[in-house]
């Protein structure tokens, strides 16, 4: 490896250790040699879908249940080439804290040391995610959906979104595979070979815990996780019972 090689890779494992999501994003879309996916750092966003009204499910720090809060939604394609990637996206402001997300759409949103964490299951994980947006003092009212199309380019949406090289989701994925053993949990159903990803039935914070309740796509099994935000490690987990052929072990549920 030459020497140009190894600094470029010391910078990026620093800025990813180091600091927020967009230092890492910054300084890739400094270089124009880098991409992403096979997208490049120049790609275009698009607006496909037009801003719309819409609800996101925030959990304030404490509370044993999100609250719903009034947004904006929109629809943004990035295309290169034949490559071409869809990326729903929400913005809103939590009128009690002023705090404010921006970014990819998630499955619920963490209100989180004075900002929001946002995150999705996806198959056998959950993909995390900071807002690309930070709140301005300066402005009572900010108007995010312009702020989001003037200041977060295609590249760093498309970071965002889908965390897939191995830096990121090193950093911003946590493997539930690992934790909840019945295969089942994540496919359409027993000896399934599509994989499917766990229902979220239910979050609340629990002694500084994020507890998750899931199921399975069949609602026939069932296990609870806790996992701390600060790390996006699993702390515990809790399978309902069950056995690899399928059925729940009821001897074990009495």
């Amino acid at each position: 490896m030459s020497f140009s090689h190894f600094l470029s890779a010391s910078i990026l494992l620093g800025a990813l250790l180091a600091g927020p999501l967009d230092r890492l994003f910054a300084q890739q879309e400094n270089s124009p040699t880098k991409e992403y996916l096979g997208f490049p750092v120049n790609v275009p966003k698009k607006l496909t879908v037009n801003w719309q009204d819409t609800q996101a499910p925030l959990l304030r720090s404490g509370a044993e249940s999100p609250e719903m809060i009034k947004g904006k939604r929109a629809v943004y394609e990035l295309k290169h080439g034949s490559r071409k990637q869809t990326i729903p996206v929400v913005v809103f402001s939590d009128p009690q804290s002023g705090l404010i997300w921006a970014g990819p759409e998630r499955d619920a949103y963490l209100e989180l040391n004075e900002r929001i964490l946002g995150f999705s299951l996806i198959g056998h994980r959950i993909d995390w995610c900071e807002s690309l947006l930070q709140r301005d003092p300066n402005k009572a009212s900010p108007d995010l959906t312009s702020r989001f199309e003037q200041d977060i380019s295609g590249f760093t949406l498309l970071q965002s979104a889908l965390p897939s090289s191995e830096l990121l989701m090193k950093e911003y994925s946590t493997r539930l595979g690992a934790h909840i053993k019945n295969p089942w949990m994540f496919t359409n159903g027993a000896f399934s070979s599509q994989g499917a990803t766990p229902i979220l039935k239910k979050l609340q914070w629990d002694a500084g815990l994020l507890k998750l309740d899931l199921t399975d796509q069949t609602k026939k099994f069932a296990a609870t996780v806790w996992i701390d935000p600060q790390t996006r490690k699993v702390k515990k987990a809790v399978e309902k019972p069950w056995n690899f052929f399928g059925d729940i072990n009821k001897k074990a549920q009495q």
